[in-house]
């Protein structure tokens, strides 16, 4: 069959026209879901916050618990810059919370560790990723392996020393500054270690002067 200049000249205009609309749909659509997504995103860090601040709420009554029991301040970075730091104070303890990021196998991980008042003591840790394997990698959002974490410490004296991954089950038993990997996850396991020295490691010269202050 013969398609004339004319037919071939109106399907080029006709995908092309077509192509504009949908690039200009897609676009109005980011733009409206935008702030939806935005929010979501806030909703969740705030939820993630009361849960390492030890309380679990409903959906609905995140930003009302949030409000009451978290406090967010900024710390002195030594680049001139600032830090995010969260305060909160549940039940009458107050413990403060660290936003710690890093790279997983497949992709960012991140999560908050909350500190008793001696700076050094863990109370609880959240941990989430975006791409690790499920069963692998994924499971440093288990509470098999974040429980592990609660009562640690992340000083041996004035030593920041962290917090150390072991290989094998029962590796870390007895030994305050470390925990199990999580069999076949190895390599993540190791970048939440890293990601939480690394972070540690830029509030170190605050949490010294908090340390020294006897700040509880």
């Amino acid at each position: 069959m013969k398609v004339n200049k004319n037919s071939s000249v109106y399907i080029i205009v006709y995908a092309t026209v077509m192509v504009v609309v949908v690039a200009a749909v897609l676009a109005i659509c980011a733009m409206v879901l935008q702030p939806i997504q935005n929010a979501n995103v806030e909703r969740e860090t705030k939820g993630a916050l009361l849960t390492v601040a030890g309380m679990s709420v409903a959906t609905e009554e995140i930003e009302k618990a949030y409000a009451e029991n978290i406090t967010e301040v900024q710390v002195a970075a030594s680049d001139g810059g600032s830090l995010p730091l969260y305060q909160s104070s549940v039940g009458g303890r107050t413990l403060y919370i660290i936003p710690v990021a890093g790279s997983g196998l497949w992709g960012p991980v991140w999560g908050y560790v909350a500190l008793d008042g001696d700076w050094s003591t863990i109370s609880a840790v959240v941990f989430d990723h975006k791409g690790e394997t499920p069963g692998l990698g994924a499971e440093i959002a288990a509470p098999v392996f974040m429980d592990q974490f609660v009562g640690k410490q992340l000083f041996e004296g004035d030593n920041l020393v962290g917090i150390t991954v072991l290989k094998g089950a029962g590796a870390s038993q007895g030994n305050p500054h470390a925990v199990d990997a999580i069999s076949g996850g190895t390599i993540t396991s190791r970048a939440v270690e890293t990601m939480i020295r690394t972070t540690l490691e830029e509030y170190k010269p605050y949490i010294e002067k908090q340390r020294s202050n006897g700040n509880d």
